[in-house]
Parts: structure tokens; C-alpha cells; sequence
């Protein structure tokens, strides 16, 4: 069995991972740890620094850039996922780049993830109309079941 676990470093990390943990451990399931970065919002995201209408020389080597945002997920994905590792669980950590909806959708088909596990925040009505929910959107598109861990679960 395949779990897909979403998390996006929120105060509800813990719990997902906990709760996808005991579950994998019930399950005999492999462990897809998965963190989305999603694309830059053009208004919430640009630099208004100086320094971004100067920008600096760089050479092009080839090879794709991290970014400190990737850079910085990579580690602690990482973080997350070694103790699981030391626990005996069979677990892979990875990055992906999309609306987070979609890239959790992909990942399902992706992985063959026959369970996907992910936090709600928990946020209100107001909210949910103007941003929407990702975990909503998840139910939604799935290939397969999802279980939602509410923010109140320690």
C-alpha cells in the first residue's frame, strides 16, 4: 500500500505526519512524503528591493538552480522524514512545483497512492470564499480516498 502525505510546514505538520505514520505502520504502507511549492503570486511576490532592478552577474552552467525556498523545503522535508526512516518506515521525500491541489492530484497518480493524508487548517466560511481550501479541492479531484487531519488533532 502507497500513502501520499501532503504537508506544507504549518503548525499541523505534526499532526499529519503523526497520524500518516501510525497509519503506515498499521497499513505496512510506503511513505510518500510530499511538500508543494507553488508558483510566485505577481503581486504578493515581487521583490521591491533595489537590488532587483540591478541584478547581478550569473553564469549559466547548466544545471538547474535551487532556490533558497527549495533549498530550504529540501532540508526540512528531510528533517521530517529521518525519523520515520529510524522508526522502520519505508519513506521517500518529495519536492514538487504547481497549484497545490494539482500537484497533490499528480503525485496520487504519480506514486499509485492508494491513501492521501493532509491537514486542514481549519479556517473559516470568509476564508474558504476567497482562497478556497486545499484539502477540499483534494476530496474533490482524488483518484483515491483522502483522509483530512482536522488542525485540533495533537
Amino acid at each position: 500500500m502507497n500513502l501520499l502525505v501532503a504537508i506544507d510546514f504549518s503548525e499541523i505538520t505534526g499532526s499529519v505526519i503523526s497520524s500518516a505514520s501510525k497509519l503506515a505502520a498499521a497499513l505496512d504502507a510506503k511513505v510518500f512524503l510530499l511538500h508543494v511549492i507553488p508558483p510566485a503570486t505577481p503581486v504578493l511576490d515581487t521583490d521591491t528591493g533595489i537590488e532587483s532592478f540591478f541584478p547581478s552577474v550569473q553564469h549559466d552552467t547548466g544545471a538547474p538552480q535551487e532556490s533558497p525556498a527549495e533549498s530550504s523545503a529540501h532540508q526540512e522535508l528531510q528533517a521530517l522524514a529521518e525519523p520515520l526512516r529510524k522508526s522502520g518506515l519505508a519513506i521517500s521525500a518529495h519536492l514538487a512545483h504547481n497549484d497545490e491541489v494539482q500537484a497533490i492530484v499528480d503525485a496520487a497518480g504519480r506514486f499509485v497512492a492508494d491513501l492521501i493524508v493532509l491537514g486542514s487548517h481549519g479556517h473559516g466560511a470568509l476564508y474558504h470564499l476567497l482562497v478556497g481550501s486545499v484539502s477540499e479541492g483534494v476530496v474533490r479531484k482524488s483518484p483515491c480516498p483522502v483522509v483530512i487531519v482536522p488542525a485540533s488533532v495533537k
